[in-house]
This record gives structure tokens, C-alpha cells and sequence, in this order.
């Protein structure tokens, strides 16, 4: 843990002053508030893109010109169908009142004596009358009273190409008309207002121009109307003509030929603006906009707590980072932030680590003044030994013994070394080892076929559980706990005794390994120091033994999240030490 934070604050401080350098463009290469603005940025570009591609869409597929065309088409259709059956007559030639000929006396009394109707058609019926032909006043009389007000022009043409009817001026005179001047008042726009009616503008502009291009290659060019009536008479037939007028807008004229008994007796023409504006699309593309820029308010809003959610606690975690670092003694309590986030799991792994740190230094620490007393017995012995010889004032049988006890701490020095060296180390490859999954029975018949015995004749027992149990561990580092625990056991029993290793799976759980051995035993009253470093209660060949391995089978177990710890034995058998090994158990 200490060697791994080590390298990770040095990679930090490299990364900070610049050694460690990014060639590439990253989010995270930004401050917090930067990311954000960015990601909120891009959101409304895509945005941006998303509507104006939807817009061009709606323009792309509006149906309202076809629509139009055949609308008029119908219409056509059933102006020439009502003047074929009604229009096309015998004309007397010297008529003088043509309204008598529609007034119906019985409907409208007043009207047929005030035209003195009852003259006029005693004299009808002696005129001569004409051949058929299409008749103007019931023309005229029917455009005016049915399309009047719509949005293109009906002009209506004899055969010989006279224009007797016009929907833009119905009785085809040079009267003028009297009209009532009023006041335009200049209407009071709110901001809204005059927000819709910029963007309805634009849109309409964005419409017209791209419909207009939808039909340039149809265009024809530009004739005379009565260049359309003559054509028409000639083919008997429906022509349609689409072209640019002076304003540079796009006209439909469509001609039907008004016939009867196969003769044409005069054409219907219908005129219309094939692109005008479309409010209707343009108020269906601004409530889009006004969805979007409601939606982007809401998100910049919903970001902006977020963000603030998110720098408060980081910022609050850096301090308390800070604070750690700088050693400084800070009385008050530091106050991790305290959440079900992912932040809150940062937060306590911040707090699991620097806790952790915190043990590792003052485990170190401890380590530290442990390695120090127990180098200092030995050299201390020395040094009084070899003040003593200096001296020259002992006998030579004790100056023997003062050098065999000198090469004893010596030797006891150098397993203290070699024991610390390799205590340190497994400490260091703890933190960095990789783990896998192992099968426990599998792993002790491996054990039992590949353990070559040892110099006392000590055998070993294993009583497996016959039940598959697999657990996380390192493999190497395991082995290790196993051989410390039958070296220690070996170290005490007498020769020719037995080993005996037990497994026993508890509760799908967690499986416990006990090593009995049949030596002295230890006391229970010790059963918590003898995991401490460099304790040992051994009286016999004391020198020979660090008092490390216990306390690294320990930290190595610890690492698996396993525990071991001395329980009294439980089989009659073996009345020595027991040592009891508990890990949990994994699925495959």
C-alpha cells in the first residue's frame, strides 16, 4: 500500500509539474466548468443541426402546392362543367336588358317590374336570335358570386379570344370606386410578438427560396394570355403553364377549354401564386424552437446544480487531501462528504486509504523501533564483549566463551537482517501481487505429491473436506502461509511425529484450514502476541528464530481478507499448537 500510494503521489506531482506530457485533446484536460460548458455547447450544436435539418425537411416534403394545383384543377373542372350547362346559349340580337333573362319573377317581384322585364321579353320573342355561344353575363355573374374572394384569378374567354369575365374585376368597366381612407394604427408589439414575427419572416424566406428552386426546372417561359386561349382552342385540351412574373414570383396558369357537342366555345383561366408563405409550417417550426430553447434553458439550469453538486464535494475533498499532505495538526474532526454517489464511494476509498496510509506509517514506524531494539541486544553484546578483550583482563577459557557468544549474536544478527530484508519485501509484493482463483483440495493433493519431507521425519496428515471450495488468493503467497506454519510446527515436535492439515467448508461461506502438530503447544494466554513481530516464546534455540513469520502469514492472509489466529485443538490426537486459517469463499 505505501510503495503503491508512493508511486501514484510521484506520478502526480510528475503529471503537475509538467514531465508527464498529453498529446492529445481531452475532456479531461478541462476544469469541471469548462467540461460542462462544453458538453452544453455541444448538446445545443447538435441541436442547432437537429432542427435545422428538421426544418428543412418539413419544407422538402410540404404537400400544400400539390395540394393547391389540385384544388385549382377541381375548381376548374367545375367552372367549365356549370358554364357548359349554362352559359353556352341563344343570344337574342337586339336585346337590351340581359338581366331580364335571369330574374325569375316569382322570386323577386320588385326587381322584375323595376327592369320591366314583361316588355322586354314580349319584345325577346320577336328578335332574332343569334347562334350559341358562351354567354357574358351569366358568366360574369357566376365568378362573382363564387370567387370573389379567393386567393387566384379566374378570367374567363370567349372563341374569339375576348376576355368576358375577370374575378379581379367583375363588371369589366372603368368605373371608379369609391374607398374610405382610414388610419393605419401602428399596433404595440411585445417582445414575443415581435420574436415570432421575425423568425415567421425568415422562415417564409428560407420557404420560398428553397420551393423556388423545387420548381425552376419547370418553368416555362413567359406568353400572353391570349397565347394560352389559342393554344387551348386549338388542342380542346387542359394546358398548364408555370412561370416567373416581373416580381420574380412563380405563377400557375391552368386553361380548360369550355366545350360543347365537341366544339369549343370559349377557355376558363385560372391563376394562382404556386409559392406563397406558409404560416401554418412556420408557426409549426417556431413552437419546435420554443421546445428547443425551453429544453436548453432547463439543461443549462439542471447543469448548473449538478455542477455545483459535483465541485462542492471534490473541492471539499481536496482540502481534506490537502490538509493530510501538509501535516499539519488539525483538531477538528475532518469531514469526508457523505454520499450514495460515486463521489460518496470516492470519498470513503479516500478515507479507506488514507487510513490505511496512516497504518502502513505507523506500523512502519513501530517496525522501525522493533528492528532497532532487537539489533540493539546483540550489538550490545558485542560491544561488551569486545570491551572485555580489549581489556585483556579475562582468562583465556572465558575469552573463548565471550567469542563463541560474539559469533552467536552475529549469527543472530545476520537472520534478523536476512528476516527483516524478507519481511519488507513480502510487505512490498502484497501490494502489488495478483490474485487468482484456487480450489483448496486441488491445492493440498498438489502440496502433498510435490512435499519432498524434512530432516526430522515429521509426516504430514491432510483430512479434506470432501466438498468443492474455491477461493481468491495468490497462489505463491499462500503456499508461503502453509510452509511457515509446518516449518514453526517441525521447528518444536519431536522426530517421527505428525502433521495433521485439516479443511472444513462453513456455511457456503468461508472454509477453515487447521495445522495441528503434536510439539509442546503454545499458551493461549499468547495467542494475540505471538502474531506480533519478533515475539517468540521459545526457549530453545532462540537465536535461530526472528519471531517474522507469524506476523507475515498474518499480513499475507490479511490481504485475502482472510484471518488466521490460535485456537485450542480439538483432536485428542494432536495436542500441540493449532493454528486456524479462515478465508471466504468465492464462485467460480
Amino acid at each position: 500500500m505505501t510503495i503503491l500510494l508512493i508511486r501514484l503521489e510521484q506520478d502526480t506531482d510528475l503529471d503537475i509539474l509538467g514531465v508527464i506530457n498529453h498529446n492529445f485533446i481531452s475532456l479531461s484536460n478541462f476544469r469541471l466548468p469548462t467540461q460542462l460548458l462544453i458538453i452544453n455547447l455541444a448538446i445545443i450544436f447538435l441541436g442547432l443541426i437537429f432542427l435545422i435539418i428538421f426544418n428543412y425537411f418539413i419544407i422538402k416534403n410540404d404537400k400544400i402546392i400539390d395540394y393547391r394545383i389540385t384544388k385549382s384543377k377541381n375548381e376548374l373542372k367545375k367552372i367549365t362543367s356549370y358554364l357548359e350547362n349554362n352559359s353556352i346559349i341563344n343570344i337574342p340580337l337586339y336585346q337590351t336588358n340581359y338581366r331580364c333573362r335571369v330574374i325569375d319573377k316569382d322570386i323577386d317581384s320588385k326587381l322584375y317590374d323595376e327592369e320591366n322585364c314583361d316588355q322586354e321579353n314580349l319584345f325577346l320573342n320577336t328578335f332574332e336570335l343569334s347562334d350559341l355561344e358562351l354567354e357574358q353575363f351569366t358568366a360574369q355573374q357566376y365568378i362573382f358570386q363564387n370567387y370573389n374572394n379567393e386567393n387566384f384569378s379566374i378570367k374567363i374567354f370567349n372563341d374569339n379570344w375576348i376576355k368576358i369575365a375577370d374575378s379581379n374585376n367583375p363588371y369589366l368597366s372603368n368605373e371608379v370606386n369609391q374607398s374610405e381612407i382610414v388610419d393605419i394604427l401602428t399596433e404595440n408589439k411585445n417582445l414575443y410578438l415581435l420574436y415570432e414575427e421575425i423568425y415567421i419572416k425568415f422562415f417564409n424566406k428560407i420557404y420560398l427560396d428553397i420551393s423556388k428552386r423545387k420548381y425552376n426546372e419547370f418553368l416555362d417561359k413567359k406568353t400572353h394570355e391570349i397565347n394560352i386561349v389559342s393554344e387551348t382552342i386549338r388542342k380542346k385540351n387542359s394546358i398548364q403553364k408555370i412561370y416567373k412574373n416581373e416580381n420574380k414570383e412563380i405563377i400557375n396558369i391552368i386553361a380548360s377549354p369550355i366545350i360543347l357537342n365537341n366544339k369549343v366555345y370559349g377557355v376558363a383561366l385560372l391563376s394562382f401564386k404556386l409559392i406563397e408563405i406558409n404560416k401554418e409550417l412556420a408557426l409549426s417550426s417556431i413552437n419546435l424552437l420554443n421546445f428547443f430553447i425551453v429544453l436548453v434553458i432547463i439543461i443549462l439550469i439542471l447543469s448548473f446544480f449538478f455542477l455545483r453538486g459535483l465541485i462542492i464535494p471534490l473541492n471539499q475533498l481536496t482540502k481534506i487531501t490537502i490538509l493530510e499532505r501538509s501535516k499539519i495538526n488539525n483538531p477538528k474532526k475532518l469531514n469526508y462528504p457523505i454520499r450514495s454517489d460515486e463521489i460518496g464511494i470516492l470519498s470513503q476509498q479516500i478515507q479507506i486509504m488514507s487510513k490505511d496510509l496512516k497504518t502502513q506509517m505507523q506500523q512502519m514506524e513501530k517496525f522501525t523501533t522493533d528492528v532497532a531494539h532487537e539489533l540493539k541486544n546483540p550489538l550490545t553484546a558485542i560491544k561488551s564483549s569486545s570491551e572485555l578483550l580489549l581489556k585483556n583482563t579475562i582468562s583465556e577459557k572465558n575469552k573463548i566463551k565471550l567469542i563463541q557468544n560474539f559469533n552467536k549474536d552475529v549469527d543472530r544478527m545476520n537472520i534478523l537482517i536476512s528476516d527483516i530484508s524478507n519481511f519488507s519485501r513480502i510487505m512490498s509484493e502484497i501490494e502489488t501481487e495478483k490474485f487468482q482463483l484456487i480450489e483448496i483440495n486441488s491445492f493440498f493433493k498438489k502440496f502433498k505429491r510435490n512435499y519432498l519431507g524434512n530432516s526430522k521425519n515429521i509426516k504430514l496428515r491432510f483430512n479434506l473436506d470432501n466438498n468443492k471450495s474455491v477461493v481468491l488468493v495468490n497462489e505463491d503467497k499462500f503456499l508461503q502461509v502453509i510452509l511457515n506454519l509446518i516449518d514453526n510446527s517441525i521447528s518444536i515436535c519431536s522426530n517421527n511425529s505428525t502433521i495433521l492439515i485439516k479443511t472444513l467448508k462453513q456455511n457456503n461461506e468461508k472454509i477453515s484450514i487447521k495445522v495441528y502438530d503434536q510439539g509442546r503447544g503454545v499458551s493461549l494466554k499468547d495467542k494475540i502476541r505471538i502474531f506480533e513481530r519478533f515475539y517468540t516464546d521459545r526457549v530453545e534455540a532462540r537465536e535461530e528464530h526472528s519471531g517474522l513469520g507469524l506476523s507475515i502469514c498474518r499480513e499475507i492472509l490479511k490481504s485475502f481478507n482472510g484471518s488466521i489466529e490460535l485456537t485450542k485443538s480439538d483432536n485428542l490426537d494432536f495436542r500441540g499448537a493449532c493454528f486456524k486459517i479462515n478465508l471466504p469463499l468465492r464462485n467460480e
